[in-house]
């Protein structure tokens, strides 16, 4: 049995020396970018044509999830506030479908390397997300990867075998000369997401039953501040590091239309940062304004970008 139990390790050995290495070799930031084409409608690898090949700077970034991307017309407010400040004004939807901070917190740490926004709006829902970005461990880098063991991530160890995933491919690309990159370049100049559809009775009622349900159902307090520590670490290193690159920052309530949550759980939490903007009932409860439940159409998102305006000017 001792014999055998030797003999394991020592054929185990050299895959986990081989995969310890991969953790020590930085993957190229175009291809994990692009590694995660297929998804979101590819808008990683926009992403990263932005900010690391766009020549445009950015004076304005919205970070958040596909909510963020239906709501935030960024070519109408680039132009609305070039028009009023007399001078070009970038702003950039940086929405990335579903949740996670910690997928948010990578992605911003990119772009504050490479520009320099002077104001930053973050997207807050209802309630924070509990659980880490499921993309989250193939854009981060092997620092941030093993530095994501916070009380409580429920996905680390998922996420530490994704980055041995990515990295591995990275290797592989380089053997075989796959980068993961995709030939054609038809990158649009913003990152807002058009639909001129408009949600249904149906599921505006099924969305408003399913949160009576979910708000009948309170967790004990203790299980939340659990469960919401991953997410408020996150938050915290967004918004430290913003600061520290002389970026200001402001929360963008965006609730669903049928929730009734009239302002976001951690509000208390929020504000000792810095400001939240709501959008006025006439915006969120009229259901012409809606796509589907949780997301604008092209008439909602015209009325909340026209809203922000006098909050993103750049003398407030």
């Amino acid at each position: 049995m001792k014999k055998l139990i030797r003999n394991s390790i020592l054929f185990s050995l050299p895959f986990l020396v081989a995969i310890i290495a991969l953790f020590f070799i930085p993957v190229d930031k175009k291809f994990s970018y692009h590694f995660v084409r297929g998804e979101c409608s590819n808008k990683a690898s926009w992403m990263y044509h932005r900010v690391f090949e766009d020549p445009r700077p950015i004076d304005i970034v919205f970070s958040g999830a596909s909510q963020t991307s239906c709501a935030i017309m960024d070519k109408v407010i680039s132009e609305k506030l070039s028009q009023e400040d007399g001078k070009p004004v970038n702003v950039v939807n940086y929405g990335y479908c579903r949740r996670g901070r910690d997928m948010q917190y990578v992605m911003l740490k990119d772009l504050f390397a490479h520009k320099h926004p002077r104001l930053l709006v973050i997207e807050v829902p209802e309630d924070e997300p509990k659980k880490s970005h499921p993309v989250f461990p193939y854009l981060a880098e092997s620092s941030d990867l093993f530095g994501s063991f916070v009380l409580i991530n429920q996905r680390y160890f998922s996420a530490i075998w994704k980055g041995v995933v990515v990295r591995f491919e990275y290797v592989k690309s380089m053997l075989t000369g796959n980068k993961f990159v995709e030939t054609e370049n038809n990158f649009s100049e913003y990152g807002y997401w058009h639909s001129s559809h408009v949600v249904s009775d149906a599921t505006v009622l099924a969305n408003r039953k399913a949160w009576e349900r979910r708000l009948a159902k309170q967790k004990p307090e203790i299980i939340r501040h659990i469960e919401l520590n991953y997410s408020k670490h996150y938050l915290k290193k967004i918004v430290n590091m913003a600061h520290q690159n002389n970026c200001k920052v402001l929360f963008l309530y965006l609730p669903e239309i049928g929730s009734g949550v009239q302002s976001p759980f951690l509000y208390d939490y929020y504000k000792q940062f810095c400001n939240v903007i709501f959008l006025p009932k006439e915006i969120t409860s009229d259901q012409s304004n809606w796509k589907d439940a949780t997301h604008f159409n092209d008439t909602g998102a015209m009325e909340v970008s026209t809203f922000l305006l006098p909050y993103l000017s750049a003398d407030k």
